[in-house]
């Protein structure tokens, strides 16, 4: 970045589509430089202008942090994609990511399914094109899909096949077609929770989804929120019907958990510690965030993924905005918490600091 270049924030893809999917799982981001204090203000306006550009943007959608819950998921995620080679008349075992909102599963695949797609795309680099156009993965979200049919185009819609075929049938079949001509390795499906409605319509799904595993040539990896108690598994009588016994036969589940406290380990401070690294606050100090602040973190987000990224971005906005340029707990006090983690704060911010609690670990190796 150079002081007479105007600041050119990251490609916008549409992701609901292989084409827009497969340039995102590309875009390298640029890291943004780090400025001292001095530094910053030293600097033309311009320059100041777009590095507050390029590091909003920065906090935003920060790097993902390999826990160690993280690195094990991974892994069991990569073995059943390597191992699933069975030949395409015996069905091939699913990974469902099953956990509350806010856990970092939508985090996890994305960061599989966006490894794989690059490794597979770098062994194709220099290799004559032949036959269909390869797509290493597909990724759809299921939201508010109430139907095969639904389903079905989102899928159609991701590989990017024409429009044609009325019934769910129709579409499925061009669908399966493509992902054997694509060579698709992964058909992703997010927010599981979202297909079922009532026993009914969830027996019809689980049914469906089944099928789709089972006639195609792809590993399946879903997630959902507390999908196990959703339609899609259970009868009239909250048990899982034969449809749903069917697809648990083939589907391992893994639960996503939030950060804890109750064992006092190093993960939250680690996990802070790597965010920490990632900011570009001029005035920040080391242990601003994972010492100072890991406690209100703590108290204020329950250790959700999603809710922990919120807050540090805003309060980085926030400390950009004011001149501040650090994060402190007064800061972090100021940003209102997301609905999903207000009854988590207004059980432990009370108490925060009384030592009725705490997250920092009983014995921490910097």
């Amino acid at each position: 970045m150079t002081t007479d270049e105007p600041y050119r924030p990251p490609a916008l893809n549409r992701v609901a589509v292989h084409s827009g999917w497969s340039r995102q799982a590309r875009l390298v981001r640029r890291v943004p430089r780090r400025f001292t204090d001095v530094a910053f203000r030293a600097a033309g306006p311009l320059e100041q202008e777009n590095w507050n550009l390029e590091r909003a943007d920065w906090h935003a959608s920060l790097p993902f942090v390999r826990t160690t819950q993280a690195e094990s998921v991974l892994a069991e995620m990569n073995e059943l994609i390597s191992s699933n080679r069975q030949p395409v008349d015996e069905a091939k075992p699913a990974i469902l990511l099953n956990g509350f909102a806010g856990y970092g599963k939508s985090a996890l695949i994305k960061e599989c399914l966006y490894d794989l797609h690059r490794r597979h795309a770098r062994k194709r680099e220099g290799a004559s094109a032949r036959g269909s156009r390869p797509i290493d993965v597909v990724h759809i979200s299921a939201r508010a899909a109430t139907s095969e049919r639904s389903i079905a185009e989102r899928l159609r819609d991701f590989l990017e096949l024409p429009r044609s075929g009325r019934s769910a049938g129709e579409i499925t079949a061009r669908v399966i077609d493509a992902l054997f001509e694509c060579g698709v390795k992964v058909v992703a499906i997010d927010e599981l929770h979202f297909v079922g409605q009532s026993a009914a319509v969830g027996r019809r799904l689980s049914n469906y989804i089944k099928d789709l595993i089972n006639s195609s040539p792809s590993t399946f990896v879903f997630a959902g929120n507390n999908v196990l108690d959703s339609e899609i598994f259970t009868s009239d009588r909250g048990r899982p019907d034969a449809a749903g016994e069917q697809f648990l036969s083939l589907t391992s589940i893994r639960d996503i958990e939030p950060f804890s406290i109750a064992q006092r380990d190093d993960v939250w401070m680690r996990t802070l510690i790597a965010i920490e690294e990632s900011l570009r606050l001029t005035k920040l100090q080391q242990g601003d965030l994972f010492w100072n602040c890991a406690d209100i973190m703590w108290g204020m987000t329950g250790g959700r993924w999603r809710s922990l990224t919120r807050v540090v971005n805003l309060a980085c906005a926030r400390a950009i905005a004011t001149g501040t340029e650090r994060i402190t707990p007064e800061l972090i006090a100021s940003i209102p918490v997301d609905a999903l983690a207000m009854e988590h704060a207004a059980k432990y911010m009370p108490a925060l600091g009384d030592g009725t609690w705490t997250s920092l670990p009983r014995d921490v190796d910097l």
